[in-house]
């Protein structure tokens, strides 16, 4: 089968800081060719730890392309092994690469579609801006129905090196922040923060957002 006959997926996976290679080497036994780690603070509250098993500690994102035939398996897998159905052990989503949407000085409209099997519906909100402005990104999602997110930052491992998600370049001095939402408050939280930073403006960010087809640690409450 020919390479562009083939589908792919893009497996993510965030756990507490020192658990990433542990769980690559588990995705490796089980057909995954490699993967790229970044590295995150979690930005919930206390009180919300239930639904997203994220807070202040540092978070290893484990980022993997892998053919949809490893997709279920992966999920299945590594939620057995490292306990990722309980909360606080870990989140992991896999996003169809053919399904990537992106948001480009234009009003965003959810339309999901799921080749997955769970109730909750979500997208991944992926937002790059200056470093320092991760808290008013949060802030601006919180206040539209967010429970929290993922800042990442994107420095290079060297002075000259650039950081890349998804073969976007991601200079020194900028944050990324990831937002696991619900379907239907997509459209508000991305507005919202499209109004608070005012990310049309020439330089200011960029945002885009992601089908995710199935998750597997997280909660509502």
């Amino acid at each position: 089968m020919m390479l562009k006959d083939r589908e792919f997926s893009l497996f993510c996976v965030i756990v507490n800081f020192g658990e990433g290679s542990k769980i690559l080497k588990a995705s490796k036994e089980l057909g995954v060719t490699g993967g790229t780690f970044l590295v995150g603070k979690g930005t919930i509250k206390n009180q919300l730890l239930n639904i997203l098993g994220l807070d202040e500690v540092r978070k290893e994102i484990l980022i993997m392309v892998v053919e949809d035939s490893l997709v279920e398996v992966l999920h299945d897998q590594l939620t057995k092994k490292f306990n990722l159905d309980k909360p606080n052990h870990g989140i992991t989503f896999s996003v169809p690469i053919s399904n990537l949407a992106v948001f480009n000085r234009c009003e965003y409209v959810s339309k999901p579609k799921r080749r997955g099997v769970d109730k909750m519906e979500y997208e991944a909100i992926f937002i790059i801006v200056e470093k320092g402005l991760s808290d008013e990104v949060i802030e601006a999602a919180e206040s539209a129905g967010s429970t929290g997110g993922t800042i990442i930052h994107g420095r290079g491992s060297g002075t000259q090196d650039t950081a890349k998600l998804f073969n976007v370049e991601i200079e020194p001095e900028k944050d990324i922040i990831l937002i696991l939402s619900e379907s239907e408050k997509t459209t508000a939280i991305v507005n919202s923060i499209k109004e608070r930073i005012h990310i049309e403006d020439p330089g200011k960010g960029v945002i885009f957002v992601i089908d995710v087809n199935r998750t597997s640690g997280l909660y509502k409450s």
